[in-house]
C-alpha cells in the first residue's frame, strides 16, 4: 500500500534505521522518506537488511537511545 502521499503529514520527530542491503524496501526509499517528513532522520546500517535494528541490534539500540528523549 503506497501512503507517501502522507509524508509530509507527519508531524513528530522521525527516526528512519535502513539497512543498505534491504531489497525489500531499497535505500532510495528511506532517502525518499527522509527528503519528505519535515523532521526525519535517517541512520543506514552498512551490511544489514530488511530488518536491520535486528541485524545491527546493539548499533540500533544506541542509534534509539540517542533519538529518544
Amino acid at each position: 500500500q503506497d501512503l507517501s502521499g502522507y509524508l509530509e503529514r507527519i508531524t513528530a520527530p522521525t527516526l528512519l534505521f535502513w539497512g543498505a542491503e534491504d531489497t525489500a524496501a531499497p535505500l532510495w526509499m528511506g532517502r525518499e522518506m527522509e527528503r519528505r517528513i519535515p523532521d526525519a532522520g535517517l541512520v543506514v546500517m552498512e551490511d544489514a537488511g530488511h530488518f536491520a535494528y535486528l541485524d545491527r541490534y546493539p548499533h540500533f539500540l544506541a542509534v534509539l537511545k540517542s533519538f529518544l528523549p
